[in-house]
């Protein structure tokens, strides 16, 4: 370490830093330390979690914003509703109800029910689900720390595994975000890390800590069950080896497979026959493939070329992950006992993958689960690197521009200039409380036009009926009569748009009164509460 190698590179580049004496002393002895390949020095967690924290502080009071901001105000209008409504996990509500209770089916609401106890606890606040997540996202960061550590029998190699998880772009945006798949990330990684430390030592404690999380993570996300192919080979291959005794094993490897899948199935059932009953579609629980192959190798090629190495695993661990792979073969790392294991996980994501490829195309956060297994690699070849000293500038280099890559990457776009996918009156605070207190909270509104049937609702405190496009509004339903008269029929009061151009159509005129508010391109109607015009019968 201390060759010539590093001591020209040291040379070259200290008198352009042009840091003090004693700061350069400081920086030396730190790479100095973590560079070695074995030590994982004391600061390492400070500054991990510290400068994570420290790049995501200015943004903990936003709002829902910028990408996926539906997913975000979908999620914390179910929290808000348990907190104001219901704390019954059972029964999550959504805000777009029509004249309903708002009861709907969904993934189970662990995330939301503990924001809903941070609300209970400390009042409402948008900066609590924000808090929330970056906890469960340094749980989840410690959690692959050990799982790598496990794997490897090598800390330093784990230390390199938390700083790519914890730079991954995608990981980076959502890790302050309403989402609950940080939760079953995080959640998935501590109970296959729990179950190997059971595997290996049967104390009790273990395997309920990992039963528990397990299906945490499964009823929370259902692809996060996906850690049970790598658990499954273990165990087939264990069988096949003579290594595991039916008297000793069979019944609690059991009981772990019936409690985590048949908890997260019944869940999924019992989600899926909510929404039957209420007709309330916000949370779609079914597969979702390629419409067409065409439209396949198109979401295929995106996700390789751009979505995995620029937003899920970060550029700088890109290059990392090609030299691991290589460093698969030529170090016959193939013949690991724990190859099989991880080589059948990448394949079910994969399948995974596939099954969901609609999706892959715009909702990035449902590759997260791919994060540990592509980090495999990453540690590897930052292992291969640092075994060879004249290469450990390089090394030096990767660790140091992933959070710079991590956070140029996400701030500026999305949180950085203000409202980003939402109108800007419902963005700013003053704005938006004008809003939401134009009308009684109770009062049941029309509210649009809003593809996403969500982000209005949530950012105004209201329930009711959502529209898509203003035309919808007089389009004849079931009964003949125009939406919007249906709605009034079924106790909507109010009608929230900012489509100035609804306001001017005399169709409208029929079913409104006075302008209750105007703020910005907003405009709170108040409906009329007399029949609807009459509608002239089809010949």
């Amino acid at each position: 370490m201390r060759g010539r190698s590093w001591a020209m590179y040291k040379s070259s580049h200290s008198k352009p830093l042009l840091l003090p004496f004693w700061l350069s002393r400081i920086f030396d002895s730190m790479t100095l330390t973590f560079l070695d390949g074995h030590t994982v020095p004391r600061w390492f967690w400070p500054l991990l979690l510290g400068l994570n924290l420290l790049l995501h502080l200015p943004f903990f009071a936003q709002p829902p914003n910028s990408v996926h901001v539906w997913r975000q105000s979908n999620t914390m209008a179910v929290a808000r509703n348990l907190y104001e409504e219901d704390m019954n996990p059972l029964r999550p509500r959504v805000d777009r109800r029509n004249d309903s209770d708002g009861v709907t089916g969904m993934q189970f609401p662990s995330y939301e029910w503990v924001v809903a106890l941070g609300y209970k606890a400390l009042g409402f606040h948008e900066a609590i689900p924000r808090v929330v997540t970056w906890l469960i996202f340094a749980a989840g960061v410690v959690a692959f720390y050990a799982l790598v550590k496990l794997l490897t029998s090598s800390a330093w190699l784990a230390a390199v595994g938390a700083w790519g998880l914890s730079w991954s772009p995608e990981l980076f945006y959502h890790s302050i975000n309403a989402l609950p798949d940080i939760l079953a990330l995080s959640a998935a990684i501590a109970g296959l890390y729990f179950f190997l430390r059971w595997y290996h030592s049967r104390l009790p404690v273990l395997f309920w800590l990992s039963l528990l999380l397990t299906t945490l993570a499964g009823m929370t996300k259902l692809q996060y069950l996906v850690i049970g192919f790598p658990i499954a080979v273990l165990i087939i291959r264990d069988l096949w080896q003579r290594r595991l005794t039916w008297r000793r094993d069979a019944v609690p490897l059991a009981v772990f497979a019936l409690v985590a899948v048949g908890c997260t199935l019944s869940w999924y059932a019992y989600a899926v026959r909510l929404i039957e009953q209420s007709g309330l579609a916000d949370f779609g629980l079914e597969l979702r493939p390629a419409t067409s192959v065409a439209v396949a190798i198109k979401t295929l090629t995106h996700n390789v070329v751009s979505d995995i190495p620029e937003l899920l695993i970060n550029y700088a661990n890109f290059g990392l992950l090609l030299l691991g792979l290589v460093a698969i073969g030529r170090g016959r790392y193939y013949r690991s006992s724990w190859f099989g294991p991880v080589l059948v996980w990448a394949l079910a994501l994969l399948a995974y993958h596939l099954i969901e490829l609609r999706q892959m195309a715009v909702h990035q956060y449902y590759m997260l689960p791919y994060l540990p297994v592509l980090l495999l690699p990453v540690v590897l070849g930052a292992g291969w690197l640092v075994r060879r000293p004249r290469w450990r500038w390089l090394l030096l280099l990767l660790l140091v521009a992933q959070p710079v890559l991590a956070f140029v990457r996400i701030a500026p776009p999305r949180w950085m200039g203000g409202a980003r996918e939402v109108p800007p009156e419902l963005f700013d605070a003053a704005t938006r409380a004008a809003l939401d207190n134009a009308v009684p909270d109770s009062a049941l509104c029309v509210v649009g036009p809003d593809e996403s049937g969500c982000k209005f609702f949530y950012f105004l405190h209201k329930k009711g009926f959502g529209y898509d496009e203003s035309a919808q509004l007089f389009q004849p339903g079931a009964g003949g009569q125009p939406y919007l008269a249906t709605c009034i029929q079924r106790g909507a009061r109010y009608l929230y748009t900012n489509d100035t151009t609804l306001v001017a159509d005399p169709r409208l005129r029929p079913y409104v009164g006075q302008v209750v508010k105007r703020v910005g391109d907003f405009q709170v109607l108040a409906l009329r509460p007399a029949a609807s015009p009459a509608v002239t019968p089809s010949r």
